[in-house]
């Protein structure tokens, strides 16, 4: 008997897998303090378990193998050696029985070994070496177990790592697989580490006299492998572990041999930088091997130094790889690997500086002066690093570096700057800025402590500068004062504060009466800012501030009106709200534009209010006016005199640039002048044009563009002004091609008369005066291309009137002169598809969806091809895209046959392996078929497409219904997640993109479901289109992928439980395929078409002695099934013939029911509550068939004791076939007395008191069967041992009886 303590135990053991992660740790951590207690019997135990259930889930096996390591590592003192050798021959066991990698069990295993292996290595390296034999390749875990041991027991592990190697190096050869060569990688790797803590600690050593060159020439050997065969390696993963492995064997190879590889080693590891996205390794790897190749030869170590630092010159191939590559990428300071990263490259340049500072120093000190922002940067994070970590080898180039580092003071880029302030910072505290020239570093950092917020220098760098007492303090002074008094110091990024401790440090400079007053002021202005004392009192958030302002400004006016007003004029007007100079400054602290305004307004009242009366008056009526009239006089004077200098098509367009912005601004008067200006412009150019030579007038295409549009502007005298600019350009059009100046063309006159109807504001006037324009007709087809765009860009322009204009002229073009445009109509559609995302105007929506129909119409397949390409899931304007192609029938019709040929032919998905440790395969879509599908979708959700999908219905339902088939158990492409920019969370997009509105797809048997139904409602509602669509599914049928077989089965399947297929004349078409399916491969499709056979007892009761043989066949065959795991075939073959008994002829039943008794008299007692029932119902179906047949009587006696157990069967449908059977069967019993109490008792409705009904049964059988109370007795003893309780209690009940 066990214990309680083992029967504790056993009891945690067998709760070891629990499906709630709590409770698998609470139930680890109960055996780890029973173990801690009684380590060897609980080991033995855990052990014992293990061999016991050798087919325990690896589940369970990792959680009680982790419990064993933990007893191992907390009570290893305490362990038996007994016990230690058993674990070992266990843990070996466990981590080698299966050949494939299993990563979490065979790990667990391992980390047993290991844990074992740091006290009794001797032991575990003899039971590891039996497994680590010469010439055979060994498991992936016995390597990765050697390189775990090296790694936590290195004095145990290092004398047994020379005949490792030995043994390891021809399997370096042997290793085919990427997992194989990893895992060898990993574990040299490990060798080289231990060994160098090995030699590094030799006084702890056990053998102290083992030296470098024991390992050497093996190393080597491995080296040589790794570097010219593995390092190439595609697996990303495998080129990093083999690069950081051959950093680790490069201390361990013989000097010569080092010095002969590091000129090709160090450029092949550094290279990996353009490889890998993961650069920490390469930089760890690289920093040890520079180390390496300075210690070992000078020479050696200059070529390398050129290799790295160097330019690209002729036949000296050089390549500046850390520098630009690394130094100068942006650090992400919450990804710890990309700072380590950082850190390690510039440990390289401080590496380089110990061996080579001269020549370091220059090149850095060149790279400041690079166009490159990043290399300026770069450039100086290495100066600030070498100043701070080299402060001997640097001091003899301070000189050098200070007047280097003037170059970056005039750089206008606030990134470099602001790397400038932190070298200053350093240099400041070594000593440089006491120097000559230090004062200019000094005044840069004071100059730039106020800037704005789009460029941030801290302002407590300047601490490091009170070391200087010999700099001239009023700059600081007025910089401090300027902080704290105009800057608003609780919003200017704290500036206020510092700005006040500086100066309390520097008083004693400034005055000696100021220290003393300073002192005592200064500290309670910081509580104020720091808010640690009482807080300001102004909720205004600085309104006393502008107000202050507006004042001041209105006193200046009291005796200067007209030169405070140009001064608040200029203000207006210029860039004043960036570039705010004398009192206007201080409205310059983080000010929004609007108070701005309001501050500016404010300063109007006031000089309103202070400045003499009548000159205020005369001011306010003329000045606007006049100052209006002369800005816009000398502005297009400017203009004419740019352009008279460049009387060109060129030129021209340079000037109009800068108009053209205005031409669609949202203020009508801005329009306007920009629109006059443009006809000014326009005539000069025309006026003062000379042509020489036919020339092309190039931009006639994108000045149209922006103009016609405008000949509907809201604005009547815009609309006028774009005629006219629409004239002169035409006219300046006809003089490049050759005509006279005198010449008139009588399309271009119209453009006269329609001036005058510009008056008119009615919208269809305005459209119509768009189409009259008749651009198409004057354009140079190599011009249409830029018109074309100029008209989509202005689909989303701030008039809607405009918007639609283009829309209109677009559409007009492309129906005229769109089929030339075969090499435009991607771009256009990419183009279309940015401005869908901006337009917010119906109507122009509308236009475009009919510009892209009008495409279609021109070039079907550009379009096709470029819509499909987009990302998936399709955003919003994407799908409006492909719905504007429904709305023709004709073409939306050809577009589907199209999409669904690609989809018959398709690939539907990949099997793609999940990871390099874990076998696996996963299916991946592939992304065309689903982005068709989606397409589909879309196209159909345009009513107007109803007649193409109503012609298609057939060939769209069968392509859909194919397609769902192979979307089962389908996961989507990872490039899915990642396109876009706004895209949804990966979980949501996942669960979201459901290609057919599916939401069954996931799992077969919920797929089978729902095509089921699908087909159920097809036959009731659709059954005419049945035909077509059977005839389009029947050639998937021999499809080689399994899913969409099992698809169509099922559909198949479905429909033949439907009257329909007989109406329709499709039974034998089904019946064949059916048939044809019973020998498919797939267990799934098999099952699906025994069902099928069997619905037809439902669906077409009348064929089924028609068809007779074939059922009979084919269901006995699905009962003998072999391949069907979860006994489904069987299942369906039972339930199926029980429907087709009911309506067989005897005829054809007789000779086979004594077979098909035998073939179920096995189920009767299966586990499965499903095919008992339907072996049981069978049974009771088939007694028709044998009734006055003498063997079919001894057969129902066979089973008797069986249906009589389980009558209380805990499945309630089972009780229910029981009762069923028997009724049934009683006849054939050969007692009336149990007939007549099978038929009035076991009723399936009613209950029934099995006691009372076992007592009286067994009174009848011993009156009327007393030979075979023996045979019963024996029968029902075998029931002592069923599965149910309720059965063996029923058994005891009825041999007590």
């Amino acid at each position: 008997l066990l214990t309680t303590y083992q029967q504790v135990t056993l009891a945690l053991l067998d709760s070891a897998n629990d499906k709630d992660p709590v409770v698998r740790e609470q139930v680890r951590k109960s055996i780890l303090t029973l173990g801690k207690q009684q380590p060897n019997k609980v080991l033995s135990m855990c052990q014992d378990y293990l061999v016991k259930h050798p087919k325990l889930i690896v589940g369970h096996r990792v959680v009680i193998l982790q419990t064993i390591e933990l007893i191992v590592k907390t009570k290893i003192d305490d362990i038996s050696y007994l016990k230690i050798k058993s674990i070992i021959s266990l843990a070996s066991d466990e981590m080698t029985r299966s050949k494939d990698v299993v990563p979490d069990w065979q790990q667990a295993a391992s980390n047993i070994l290991v844990a074992v292996g740091n006290k009794y290595i001797n032991d575990i390296m003899e039971e590891i070496l039996s497994k680590f034999q010469p010439g055979i390749l060994p498991h992936f875990f016995v390597v990765q177990t050697l390189a775990s041991l090296s790694e936590s027991n290195v004095y145990g592990m290092v004398p047994f790592l020379n005949a490792i190697l030995g043994t390891m190096l021809p399997m370096l050869g042997m290793a085919k697989q990427d997992n194989m060569k990893w895992v060898f990688s990993s574990a040299l790797s490990h060798f080289s580490e231990s060994i160098l803590e090995y030699l590094a600690n030799l006084d702890k050593a056990p053998d102290p006299t083992v030296r470098k060159d024991t390992f050497s020439s093996e190393i080597y050997a491995a080296y040589d492998i790794l570097y010219c065969s593995w390092l190439q390696s595609r697996e990303s993963k495998l080129r990093l572990t083999v690069a950081e492995a051959v950093g680790s064997m490069s201390h361990l190879i013989a000097h010569d041999k080092l010095e002969e590889q590091l000129p090709k080693l160090i450029p092949t590891i550094l290279s990996l930088y353009k490889k890998n996205t993961e650069h920490y390794v390469i930089s760890k790897v690289g920093r040890p091997l520079m180390t390496a190749a300075g210690t070992e030869s000078r020479t050696n170590f200059l070529f390398n130094m050129d290799w790295l630092i160097c330019m690209n010159n002729g036949s000296c191939t050089v390549i500046l790889i850390l520098l630009p590559l690394q130094v100068c990428a942006p650090v992400d300071y919450s990804n710890p690997l990309t700072v380590k990263n950082h850190n390690e490259v510039l440990r390289c340049f401080s590496i380089l500086a110990n061996t080579f500072p001269d020549r370091l120093v220059m090149f850095v000190l060149q790279k400041l002066e690079n166009s490159n922002e990043r290399i300026r940067m770069g450039s100086l994070a290495v100066l600030r690093h070498l100043i701070n970590s080299s402060t001997s080898i640097m001091e003899s180039k301070k000189l050098l570096i200070l007047a280097s580092i003037r170059q970056p003071l005039a750089d206008h880029s606030n990134k470099v700057k602001k790397r400038v302030v932190q070298v200053i910072s350093a240099m400041a505290h070594h000593g440089y800025l006491e120097l000559e020239g230090g004062d200019l570093l000094v005044k840069f950092i004071i100059q730039h402590c106020a800037l704005p917020d789009t460029y941030y220098v801290r302002l407590s760098y300047l601490q490091s500068l009170l070391v200087l007492r010999h700099y001239p303090w009023r700059g600081i002074i007025g910089m401090c004062v300027s902080q704290v008094n105009g800057s608003f110091p609780f919003r200017s990024r704290g500036h206020g504060a510092p700005s006040l401790s500086l100066l309390n440090v520097i008083s004693p400079n400034i005055h000696p009466n100021a220290e003393t007053l300073w002192e005592k002021e200064i500290p309670a202005l910081l509580s104020y800012l720091e808010g640690k004392g009482p807080q300001l009192n102004d909720p205004g958030g600085g309104v006393m501030g502008f107000q202050g302002v507006a004042m001041g400004i209105g006193l200046c006016a009291s005796s200067h009106l007209d030169a405070t007003l140009a001064k608040l004029d200029d203000f207006g007007k210029s860039d004043a709200f960036k570039k705010a100079s004398g009192i206007f400054s201080l409205l310059k602290n983080d000010l929004d534009v609007e108070k701005m305004k309001s501050t500016l307004i404010l300063c109007y009242g006031y000089v309103a209010l202070h400045a003499p009366e009548d000159q205020i008056l005369f001011c306010l009526l003329l000045f606007p006016q006049a100052l209006y009239k002369d800005t816009f006089n000398a502005l297009q004077e400017l203009l004419r005199n740019i352009l008279a200098r460049d009387l060109n098509p060129d030129g021209l367009q340079s000037v109009f640039k800068h108009i053209e912005e205005w031409l669609s601004s949202g203020q009508g008067h801005e329009r306007e002048r920009a629109m006059n200006t443009t006809a000014h412009i326009l005539e000069f150019y025309f006026n003062n044009l000379h042509v020489k030579n036919m020339v092309t007038f190039h931009n006639l295409g994108s000045l149209l563009g922006r103009l016609a549009p405008r000949c509907t502007d809201p604005n009547p005298l815009v609309r006028r002004a774009a005629i006219d600019c629409i004239y002169t350009l035409l006219y300046i059009q006809l003089r490049y091609e050759g005509f006279s100046l005198d010449y008139k063309d009588d399309s271009v006159e119209r453009l006269i008369t329609l001036r005058e109807s510009m008056d008119n504001p009615d919208h269809s006037v305005l459209y119509k005066t768009c189409s009259e324009l008749i651009i198409s007709k004057r354009l140079p087809q190599q011009q249409l291309n830029t018109l074309i765009f100029m008209l989509i860009e202005g689909l989303v322009d701030s008039q809607s009137n405009c918007s639609r204009a283009s829309s209109v002229l677009l559409n007009t073009l492309l129906k005229n002169r769109g089929a030339g445009l075969q090499d435009l109509v991607s771009e256009m559609l990419e183009v279309l598809h940015i401005r869908l995302q901006m337009i917010s105007e119906e109507q122009v929506k509308v236009s475009v969806a009919q510009s892209i129909l009008i495409l279609a119409t021109q070039h079907l397949q550009t379009v096709i091809n470029t819509l499909i390409s987009y990302p998936l899931p399709f955003d919003s304007w994407s799908c409006e895209m492909w719905i504007a192609l429904g709305a023709d029938s004709k073409l939306a019709s050809q577009i589907m046959e199209m999409l669904m040929e690609k989809l018959n032919i398709m690939v539907p998905y990949v099997d793609k392996k999940e990871s390099m440790m874990r076998g696996g395969l996963t299916k991946v879509a592939t992304s065309h078929p689903l982005a068709m599908t989606c397409a589909l979708k879309e196209m159909m959700l345009n009513g107007q497409s109803q007649e193409a999908v109503v012609s298609l219905f057939p060939q769209l339902f069968s392509s859909l219904l194919v397609r769902l088939g192979s979307s089962v158990g389908v996961t989507l492409p990872k490039d899915i997640n990642s396109s876009g920019t706004n895209r949804k969370s990966p979980t949501k997009l996942a669960a979201g993109f459901d290609v057919c509105g599916w939401v069954r797809r996931r799992h077969t048997l919920q797929h089978i479901t729902g095509v089921t139904l699908l087909a159920r409602a097809m036959a009731k509602h659709a059954g005419p289109r049945l035909p077509a669509i059977v005839e389009c599914l029947c050639p998937c049928l021999n499809n080689i992928y399994e899913c969409q077989r099992v698809t169509i089965t099922a559909f198949f399947s479905e429909l033949l439980n439907h009257h329909v297929v007989t109406e329709l004349m499709m039974m034998d078409v089904l019946m064949n395929n059916m048939m044809e399916r019973i020998s498919d491969p797939s267990c799934t499709v098999r099952m699906l078409a025994v069902r099928g056979l069997g619905n037809i007892a439902v669906g077409s009761p009348e064929k089924v002695n028609k068809y007779a043989k074939e059922l009979l066949a084919a269901m006995s065959s699905g009962m003998e099934e072999k391949d069907d795991p979860g006994k489904r075939i069987t299942l369906e073959a039972m339930s199926g013939l029980s429907k087709v008994l009911l309506y067989l002829d005897k005829k054809n039943v007789q000779l086979l029911v004594v077979y098909i008794f035998m073939k179920i008299k096995p189920f009767l007692e299966s586990e499965n509550d499903e095919i008992r029932c339907a072996s049981i119902m069978l049974l009771g179906n088939l007694s028709k068939f044998g009734s006055g047949e003498p063997v079919f009587k001894d057969q129902i006696h066979n089973v008797l004791v069986s249906l009589l157990l389980h009558l209380s069967d805990p499945n309630l449908q089972v009780v229910k076939a029981c009762k069923y059977a028997m009724r049934v069967c009683a006849p054939v019993v050969g007692s009336e007395l149990i007939t007549t109490m099978f038929q009035n008792h076991l009723h399936e409705d009613k209950s029934l008191h099995y006691g009372e009904f076992i007592n009286d049964l067994t009174k009848y059988i011993i009156q009327d069967f007393p030979g075979m109370l023996n045979f019963y007795h024996i029968t029902v003893i075998q029931f002592f041992k069923s599965n149910w309780a309720e059965v063996r209690a029923g058994a005891a009940m009825f041999i007590g009886r």
